[in-house]
């Protein structure tokens, strides 16, 4: 009996971690749709601060390849 409560306890476990590894996606896609909603918004700006602005912030992260 005390088998299948280990069993349990790993699966519940294992269902917290995937249910956090959601939120830490979505939150890393409402970022990015934030991101590139105020590279929309500044348009207006001339093409030398576009420029130094692209290169201060690197292209977009990818997720770490252990997470699923």
């Amino acid at each position: 009996m005390r088998t299948r409560t280990r069993e349990v306890v790993r699966m519940l476990a294992a269902f917290r971690h995937s249910a956090q590894c959601r939120r830490l996606r979505a939150a890393a896609a409402a970022q990015e749709a934030r991101d590139l909603a105020d590279e929309a918004s500044s348009d207006d700006t001339p093409e030398d601060d576009e420029r130094a602005e692209a290169e201060a912030h690197p292209a977009t992260r990818k997720p770490h390849p252990g997470l699923h």
